[in-house]
């Protein structure tokens, strides 16, 4: 059953995982809302934890900003997780990506 607010928008953004305990990996973002996002990645996480993104500039460098997220959804290639604090206004903005996402790439 889908619970997500809000328009998905596509989006390839890289990103790394955090969910505590030294567990950490990579990730991409596939889709996003201004409730949350599907990640795709490898890193086990089980379904009500608590994790943390950030998203990765072109250089592999995380921007200062870091959202907390709780897993809802597991699928073999990844997590749908819903934001911990509401997104107000752009999501991109907000994640502070800078990339040109999949949506608007043709």
């Amino acid at each position: 059953m889908e619970h997500r607010w809000g328009e998905r928008k596509r989006c390839r953004a890289r990103v790394c995982v955090s969910a505590g305990a030294g567990a950490s990996g990579a990730g991409r973002m596939r889709d996003v809302s201004v409730s949350g996002a599907f990640l795709e990645t490898a890193l086990p996480l089980p379904l009500f934890s608590q994790i943390a993104i950030a998203v990765l500039s072109a250089d592999g460098s995380t921007h200062a900003v870091e959202f907390t997220a709780c897993v809802v959804r597991s699928e073999p290639d990844g997590v749908g997780v819903e934001w911990c604090e509401p997104v107000s206004g752009s999501i991109c903005r907000c994640l502070g990506c800078d990339m040109q996402c999949a949506a608007t790439a043709q």
